[in-house]
């Protein structure tokens, strides 16, 4: 008899609405966009010179949809993500940057610096700075010559100092050495090289393949697995790609003379540029891949990037000096990360570059 009436009780409670309702989870939280100043340049101009800003935002969430430029003398300059100003006031500017994403959300705020100078003051000219002859054997010795007017001060770089404002100087490198001539006056300093190179250094090439067992990619939740795939999962999981390169035969003491990274041979899943942003490489000396290598948030000091799949090989002074820090250090292998502005877009559907364990190569050029 007691069994009858439990469900008996059950469906009057239901007729009568006494049942509480279902619990409606909360929406998810927005993320914030992140806003980065790429550039200002000059920091240091005359009254009516032109200086160009450029910076650009990521947001992990969605969509980067508005920007804004504002400065603590003139207020707001620009809505666009790069531009070029020459209206600037006289003073010292703090300029602001931050972008908005399509939740409505804006960024923190980043800031540069950037002065006008005041009375409309000129900079100094340097009319020539040669050096004669510019390519010479070891031993053997180069004339520096230069012309400068307007200057106060002129100062020649490595190993000269303070010089008159026109004149000569020999030298005698005993390596490809660029000379920089600085000259300044109250509206600010400008610069001009003179490169001096030691010919008949002969140029070792190394070409590089992956390590295709110390490649591999992390997801964000931890997970490691062995092909490098940069990029989202089907369910939305960001994945950050790794590759490894043998450096030992590169001999210590070596200079690094150019370096290109060449990720041509991946296979393009779904539309990560489009949906991910930029892709960026970064140096990471990780050693033995584990879970704790996915980095969070977009750092700073990318090597090279790419708004595009990679049609030719990656170069640029950055991946120079990072594979000659490994160098100099006695390093037996050189190693990056990839990954992309955004983590995800939630769509269901994998957006990825698979670049294929043992495939990207490194291509190193050095003197001994």
């Amino acid at each position: 008899m007691k069994k009858l009436l439990f469900p008996i009780l059950v469906i009057l409670m239901l007729v009568a609405g006494c049942l509480p309702a279902a619990p409606i989870p909360p929406a998810p939280l927005n993320e914030p966009p992140i806003a980065y100043i790429d550039s200002a340049s000059p920091a240091k101009v005359s009254p009516g010179e032109m200086v160009t800003f450029e910076g650009h935002g990521a947001d992990p969430d969605g969509d980067v949809v508005a920007y804004q430029w504002r400065s603590s003398i003139d207020g707001e300059l620009s809505t666009s993500a790069s531009f070029e100003t020459s209206a600037l006031s006289e003073g010292a500017h703090s300029v602001w940057f931050r972008v908005q994403d399509n939740s409505g959300d804006w960024s923190k705020e980043v800031s540069c610096h950037v002065a006008v100078l005041p009375g409309g003051g000129i900079k100094p000219v340097v009319a020539s700075f040669d050096a004669s002859p510019g390519t010479i054997a070891e031993g053997e010795s180069s004339t520096l010559s230069w012309n400068a007017s307007g200057v106060l001060a002129v100062s020649i770089e490595p190993g000269i100092g303070n010089v008159a404002l026109t004149g000569t100087r020999v030298v005698s490198p005993i390596e490809t050495t660029v000379y920089t001539l600085t000259a300044t006056n109250e509206a600010g300093s400008v610069t001009a090289m003179a490169e001096v190179v030691i010919a008949a250094v002969p140029i070792h090439t190394v070409e590089l393949f992956s390590i295709a067992s110390e490649d591999g990619h992390v997801k964000k939740n931890g997970d490691v697995g062995l092909e490098p795939d940069v990029g989202e999962t089907r369910s939305g999981v960001a994945m950050q790609a790794f590759l490894s390169f043998d450096i030992s035969m590169i001999p210590e003491g070596a200079i690094i003379k150019s370096a290109a990274l060449d990720l041509t041979t991946g296979d393009i899943f779904g539309s990560p540029f489009s949906k991910l942003g930029r892709l960026s490489v970064y140096s990471c000396q990780y050693g033995n891949l584990g879970k704790n290598d996915f980095v969070l948030g977009p750092p700073l000091g990318a090597l090279c990037t790419t708004s595009i799949l990679p049609i030719k090989p990656f170069s640029s002074h950055l991946l120079v000096s990072a594979v000659q820090k490994q160098v100099d250090a006695g390093s037996m292998r050189f190693q990056v990360r990839m990954q992309f502005d955004k983590y995800n877009f939630y769509d269901n559907v994998a957006d990825y570059l698979a670049l294929g364990a043992g495939k990207p190569k490194l291509v190193i050029e050095y003197e001994d």
